[in-house]
């Protein structure tokens, strides 16, 4: 028998180590092949192709096998790309003698997230319409644009069309699914407490409608975004005011030959007719077959390159990416951890080479716990260094008040802001156990708390009375956050506070934001009260996670189809998963959020 076990047992290590050799040298494969994909030289007359497949996050993102594989792959706008990294793109490309012009192509689709906002692209925008003062093109292909995409690529000065294209445009709504009457149904009784009459996060739970006021302010809402938006499409094409919203609404899609005629698009011609062009102008590139070019990444990767050797050392800038919805704890590579970043902002705080920090916003909010947390070490940051805040797509609720503490504050005209207001809510099973012959019962403490979140009871009077007194606490809380970091009085920030959410072009009218400007306008400003100059050294948290950081996880992520090949059937599911996570990220222990419904859509 002993000698069965000892030949077992040695077979079996023999066999894991066997494994464990295969994964190792597999893994080693892998590190050597990407390795060898870096850094590549750029051939002389090449266009820089920037292709909109993917989102553009403003957070560097997690790496992830997919993004393994399909980068030994080669194919294309699989890897995400993020603002700050296009941003810089651009602006070597502008002086770079081997880059003579710009190639935009790929179609920016709704897939989830914070990224590809319109504050995002405005910066692009603003980014190539720089690069053209360099006497150098930009051209974009268009075939299916929706009006993201259009917003974009409509800077260039040439914008080929597909004879078989179809001009997706159309303005920003907001929707929402309301569960009232399905939890009703299944004996599900929810009870909320808030402070402010459009604060609207609870009301698919209470509702079966929208209410008027939630409808008020996203109509203000909906229709400033917009308005940007057709201005600047207009001002770029040279239309009448007004046009772009009149060719839409009396056309609905917007075929090729139409575009052309209208003067949202220069030529209707086949791409292959366009890559011979380009082919002819520029040089060929033999081993692809198409003209001379580079994409965003690989340029990143070849100026990553020609830096090798600099050191990171010495006065710098710390840009600190709050991109997602804020929980309680460390939380995930999607959110913003209430105990991970105000760690981070405490590190960043006492490093004496970190001479400013910069916060960019990019969040609905979350967690009223986790929020404080972050505002408590951005505001001791801020009594040793200078704060600026760049707010993105989102820097509502929450969002804005990790905000306010900070010495300026840039928005875009199309960022949503605001949203001062709290809510909590319960859930109980009471109606739905009677139903099903569940009773409880139970011995308590004399305290009257000791069942005040009994999953099954519904909440007395006086127990609503007590969360909803936590909830005006924290209200107050949030309104004199603001009134000491805006300047204003605790009665004129309650006056435009109540839940409501404003545009960024409102928001500066009302002083709860300074100045309308992107990321970049934010680090010069930083910059410049650190004594530091136009172009900083900068330092970014999170960090880019590269191959080795992320090893452990190789086995674990599951490869998704890029965005631009989704169908409707997994842009359903994304988005169902999408209200899944928000679900589980309702996890502040106190029960008090101070978050905005991300239900804005454009495409």
């Amino acid at each position: 028998m002993k000698s069965f076990f000892g030949s077992f047992f040695g077979v079996l290590f023999a066999v894991l180590f066997l494994v464990a050799v295969a994964v190792a040298g597999f893994v080693a494969v892998i590190v050597v092949i990407s390795s060898s994909q870096k850094a590549r030289a750029v051939a002389d007359n090449s266009l820089l192709v920037l292709d909109l497949a993917v989102p553009i996050p403003d957070a560097p993102p997690e790496f992830s096998a997919s993004q393994l594989f399909n980068g030994l792959n080669e194919e294309p706008g699989q890897t995400p790309v993020t603002l700050r990294e296009i941003l810089r793109a651009i602006s070597h490309a502008a002086t770079d003698p081997k880059i003579r012009g710009v190639f935009i192509t790929g179609n920016l689709l709704p897939a989830g997230g914070y990224g590809s906002s319109y504050p995002a692209l405005k910066e692009i925008r603003e980014a190539l319409a720089k690069f053209k003062e360099s006497h150098k093109p930009v051209y974009a292909y268009l075939q299916f644009p929706f009006t993201q995409t259009y917003y974009l690529e409509s800077v260039a000065d040439q914008l080929f069309v597909d004879p078989q294209a179809e001009f997706i445009l159309r303005g920003p709504s907001s929707s929402a699914l309301y569960y009232a009457g399905a939890l009703k149904k299944f004996g599900i009784g929810v009870q909320v407490f808030r402070v402010g009459k459009y604060k609207s996060y609870v009301e698919p739970f209470i509702r079966e409608n929208m209410s008027p006021e939630n409808r008020e302010q996203l109509e203000q809402l909906l229709g400033d975004m917009w308005s940007d938006v057709t201005r600047t499409i207009e001002e770029a094409r040279g239309l009448p005011r007004g046009s772009f919203e009149q060719l839409i609404n009396a056309n609905g899609l917007i075929d090729g030959e139409l575009a052309v005629k209208s003067k949202l698009g220069t030529e209707l011609v086949p791409l292959s007719t366009v890559m011979d062009r380009l082919r002819k102008q520029y040089g060929s590139d033999q081993q692809h077959h198409t003209f001379r070019q580079v994409t965003v990444s690989s340029y990143l990767d070849y100026l990553q390159g020609n830096t090798k050797g600099q050191t990171d050392a010495g006065p710098k800038i710390a840009v600190v990416y709050a991109e997602g919805e804020i929980v309680d704890g460390e939380g995930a590579s999607d959110n913003v951890g209430g105990e991970k970043y105000a760690r981070e902002i405490r590190k960043l705080r006492f490093d004496s080479n970190v001479k400013a920090i910069v916060l960019r916003v990019n969040s609905p909010g979350g967690s009223g716990f986790a929020s404080e947390e972050i505002y408590r070490e951005l505001a001791a940051a801020e009594e040793t260094k200078p704060v600026v805040v760049s707010m993105g797509g989102y820097a509502a609720s929450g969002g804005y008040y990790i905000s306010s503490e900070s010495k300026h504050i840039f928005a875009e005209p199309t960022t949503i802001t605001g949203s001062i207001g709290v809510f909590g809510l319960t859930v109980n099973f009471q109606q739905l156990a009677t139903e099903n012959g569940i009773t409880t019962d139970s011995v308590t403490t004399t305290s009257p708390l000791a069942t005040l979140f009994n999953p099954i009871e519904q909440k007395s009077d006086a127990d609503l009375a007590i969360l909803q007194k936590a909830t005006d606490k924290f209200y107050n809380q949030f309104l004199a956050r603001v009134s000491q970091g805006r300047h204003l009085t605790v009665e004129q920030v309650n006056d435009i506070a109540q839940g409501r959410v404003w545009s960024g072009s409102e928001a500066a009218r009302f002083k709860l934001v300074d100045e309308m400007g992107g990321l970049e306008a934010a680090i010069v400003y930083a910059g410049n009260l650190a004594h530091l100059g136009n172009q900083p050294r900068i330092t970014e948290f999170p960090e880019r996670k590269d191959l080795s950081d992320k090893l452990r996880e190789l086995f674990k992520s599951t490869p998704r189809p890029p965005v631009s090949k989704l169908n409707p059937v997994e842009l359903g599911i994304r988005e169902l998963e999408s209200k899944l996570r928000d679900m589980r990220a309702l996890n502040d222990p106190e029960g008090i959020y101070a978050r905005f419904p991300t239900d804005i859509r454009w495409n």
